[in-house]
């Protein structure tokens, strides 16, 4: 069983409704479409389009998540806070790979609470000179998740600190983020929850990460489920608005 809200900044993972309790084995894979777009403190408007592939494997305690975008970016700057052209432009190609590995470290089925902790890698495997789609450098960051349930409703959140790379001529600070938020079950197949995410501005001119998600999830069998959300942003660091849909399937 799902025991957490992936949160997705920037449509790139693959988001689930939680519920609670340990894994048996299972596998999703998932495939989206994610689309933002924001003046990120400039003048035009820059739009980003995404279709991140998804890998999420549980088994006992251990989750093991990969995400595989492709990312399609035009203007001078991008989500986050860390990506910008000098020069308007149009970029495409293999976004930056991101790697997680989450264990289970408490579980209380009659108090229905759960704590997991773990760690995600973000590889730079976009190319160097695409700066509207990576930093050209590695982050590697470690966080813990929360989730308490409440009947049909799970309230979850999540904290964490990021070890943030820098490219040349940049110093980034390693900021803090979390994120709050609640899913609610309405049947066996429908579920919809809200989200909202903050991260440190990563420099002092920056801005931080701000920013809520509306979704609804629908699960059309034991095996397949769309999931889809709406995106909207609070600072220059996050898109003004945004969203998508995801597809999963799992076994």
């Amino acid at each position: 069983m799902k025991r957490m809200h992936e949160r997705l900044i920037a449509g790139c993972a693959l988001a689930v409704a939680p519920a609670l309790g340990l894994a048996e084995s299972n596998t999703t894979f998932g495939i989206g479409f994610d689309y933002s777009e924001g003046d990120y403190g400039e003048a035009e408007t820059s739009r980003t389009w995404q279709i991140p592939l998804t890998v999420r494997h549980e088994t006992g305690p251990f989750i093991l998540k990969l995400n595989v975008p492709y990312v399609r970016s035009s203007g001078v700057a991008a989500p986050g806070g860390d990506r910008r052209s000098t020069t308007k432009d149009t970029q495409s190609g293999l976004g930056d790979i991101t790697a997680t590995a989450m264990y289970a470290a408490h579980y209380d089925s009659a108090a229905q609470f759960g704590v997991d902790v773990g760690a995600k890698v973000k590889f730079a495997t976009a190319g160097d000179s695409k700066s509207l789609l990576t930093t050209g450098e590695n982050d590697y960051s470690v966080l813990a998740d929360l989730y308490k349930g409440f009947g049909a409703t799970t309230l979850f959140g999540t904290i964490g600190w990021t070890s943030k790379g820098d490219p040349a001529d940049v110093d980034y600070r390693d900021p803090w983020f979390f994120s709050l938020g609640f899913s609610n079950k309405l049947s066996d197949a429908n579920s919809w929850g809200v989200s909202y995410d903050y991260r440190q501005k990563l420099t002092s001119s920056g801005d931080p990460v701000s920013e809520a998600m509306l979704f609804f999830t629908h699960r059309y069998s034991k095996e397949w489920r769309v999931q889809t959300y709406a995106v909207a942003g609070f600072s220059d660091a996050s898109p003004d608005v945004g969203g998508g849909v995801t597809l999963g399937y799992s076994f």
